[in-house]
This record gives structure tokens, C-alpha cells and sequence, in this order.
């Protein structure tokens, strides 16, 4: 018994499925890009003064000012080393989590130390390959600026290395 009208509709599909795999794989197991929101160029412009333990001094801490963060969907690129995006993720910190997360016995900060005045903030980390960073990764410090941020605003970022606390503002063009 043969089927001609079916088996010709039968192959064109099987050969669809066959070439289309490898692509929907690959868009399944894409990284998530970089939010749109940090996308552009952003200047580390201060230290935010806390009550936190530090393993920098002030010198330490403010050669990270004046530094650039520049972001795109698939990576970053800080003071001149670039970092390929392998996932990034978004979530929502609410105040009292970021207080209980980020205060000890001897240290404290919360978001109006920062000068967040909202109830909660957006924290994008960024996984990326194992890079040493000369005067950062180097002292002690794990992860490179800009990897882990809070979006205080639109033109706004804060994160923390070492325990001290910088801002970046976005870079207008």
C-alpha cells in the first residue's frame, strides 16, 4: 500500500525539523543579554561614603574613579578589558533585603546611605569568564567593576568592590 500524497508532505517537514534542532538549541541555551538599560557608555564619577569594612584604602578606592564601564547586549568592557556576557541576570532587591545583605555588627548601609530613595531597585549581575584585573582582582577583591550593579536611575549605577561603594553615571553622547 503506498501513500504518495503523504509521504510528499512528510519529507519537506522531517527535513525542517532536521535543519531547524541545531538552531532553536542554540537560541535555548543563548546567554540572556544585557539589559537595554545599561547599554552605553557610564563614568565611575564617585565613592559613595559608607560605614562599611573596606579591604581598600582611599588610594585604592580612587583609582576607580574616572574609569569607563561600557556595555553592549553580548558583553562589557571595563577600563580597557573586555568581558564576554555568558548570562546575565535581573532582579528586584527590595530595601530591607539589601540592609539585612549588606550590614554586620561593625558596618552598615542601606539605600538612603546610597541615595536611593525608591523601596526597591533593579540589580543586574553579569557572568563572565575568570579575568585578572590589575589593582583590582589583584587586592583581594573578587569580580570586575560593573558585573555586579543596582540601577539607582536610568542615568545612574552603584556597586560595590571591596566594600566600598562608587557611582557611575551614564556618559552622554
Amino acid at each position: 500500500m503506498q501513500f504518495p500524497a503523504l509521504s510528499k508532505r512528510i519529507v519537506p517537514l522531517a527535513a525542517l525539523l532536521v535543519l531547524s534542532l541545531p538552531t532553536a538549541w542554540a537560541a535555548q541555551n543563548a546567554p540572556d543579554p544585557i539589559p537595554s538599560a545599561l547599554i552605553g557608555n557610564w563614568s565611575v564619577t564617585k565613592i559613595i561614603p559608607t560605614q562599611t569594612v573596606s579591604c581598600w584604602d582611599e588610594k585604592q578606592a580612587q583609582q576607580l574613579v574616572g574609569n569607563s564601564i561600557n556595555y553592549k547586549a553580548d558583553g562589557f568592557t571595563w577600563h580597557e578589558q573586555q568581558l564576554s556576557n555568558q548570562g546575565a541576570t535581573t532582579t528586584t532587591v527590595e530595601a530591607q533585603e539589601f540592609v539585612e545583605d549588606n550590614s554586620g555588627d561593625n558596618w552598615y548601609v542601606d539605600f538612603p546611605t546610597l541615595g536611593i530613595s525608591t523601596p526597591s531597585v533593579q540589580r543586574v549581575i553579569i557572568q563572565h569568564q575568570d579575568v585578572t584585573v590589575p589593582g583590582i582582582t589583584d587586592q583581594g577583591t573578587e569580580g570586575v567593576p560593573g558585573d555586579n550593579v543596582l540601577v539607582k536611575d536610568r542615568n545612574t549605577l552603584l556597586f560595590s568592590q571591596c566594600g566600598v561603594w562608587f557611582e557611575a553615571q551614564r556618559q552622554k553622547k
